[in-house]
Formats: C-alpha cells, sequence, structure tokens
C-alpha cells in the first residue's frame, strides 16, 4: 500500500513538472498500456467485464483528452487530421465494445504506437534545438559528443 503512494506521488510530480512534448508523450503511453490491458481481456476467454470496461473508459478519456489538447491556431492541417484520427480511434474502440473483438482495438495500439514514435522523435528534435542556456547555442547533445574526451 505504502510502495502504491510513494508511485502515485512519484507520477503525479513527472505530470507537474512536465512540458508540454513530454505530456503529450505520457498521455499516448498511458493510451497504449489502457488499450493493451483491454485488448488482453478480450483476448482472454474469461475476460474480466469490469477491468475492460475500465480499461476503455481510460482509453476514450485519454482520446478525448488528446483532442481537448488540439490547437487549431498553430498548425490547422495537422489538428484536423489529428482530429479525423482520434475521431477514427473512438469509433475503432466503439467497435471492439459492440463486436467483442480485439482486432479493433489492435489497429489503434498500432496507430497510436506510430504516433507516439512520430511525436517522440520530434519532441526530442525540438529538444535538441533549444538554445543552451550558458552559450545560447543548440544544445544538440551529437554535436557535443565529439568534444569529450575520453
Amino acid at each position: 500500500m505504502r510502495r502504491q503512494l510513494t508511485y502515485d506521488k512519484y507520477q503525479q510530480m513527472q505530470v507537474q513538472t512536465a512540458d508540454k512534448g513530454n505530456l503529450l508523450l505520457m498521455l499516448y503511453d498511458a493510451l497504449i498500456v489502457s488499450l493493451k490491458k483491454a485488448q488482453l481481456q478480450l483476448d482472454n476467454g474469461t475476460a474480466d467485464r469490469q477491468e475492460f470496461s475500465d480499461q476503455i473508459f481510460k482509453s476514450r478519456e485519454i482520446i478525448l483528452e488528446l483532442v481537448g489538447a488540439l490547437n487549431p491556431d498553430a498548425n490547422q492541417e495537422i489538428t484536423e487530421s489529428l482530429q479525423s484520427l482520434y475521431d477514427y480511434f473512438l469509433w475503432q474502440i466503439s467497435q471492439a465494445v459492440t463486436e467483442k473483438k480485439s482486432e479493433p482495438i489492435n489497429d489503434v495500439i498500432q496507430h497510436v504506437t506510430g504516433l507516439r514514435q512520430a511525436w517522440g522523435q520530434a519532441v526530442q528534435e525540438n529538444r535538441s534545438q533549444q538554445p543552451d542556456t550558458q552559450t545560447g547555442r543548440p544544445s544538440n547533445l551529437r554535436s557535443q559528443i565529439g568534444t569529450i574526451k575520453a
């Protein structure tokens, strides 16, 4: 019990101190985990209906949070594409619930995994372009590796 409380506090601190890029990645990670748990319940012959329902609810909530985070002022084309994709995810999840099949969930997992990888790379590249607070130059770790002597 105490270990769980410590972990919960750690997670809460991670969310409170994360930048926008990390928050987005955390949402994608949580969505993937939740979908995999729901898929496991469907694939398991003696599925725990409550666990399945909880994971589906959590997945939908995460997707709705992602929808709410969209900023059409930043890039309307990307926003519209992501909105359509998130709508598709919600539809696929509904299909999985209605048909009691895991294939639609697997499809969403594959798409979300791809999105997570793309955003992870974008966040990493964005960080490498941020100026170093001491030098004012981009803090590209790869370019600094050559200057480190072994």
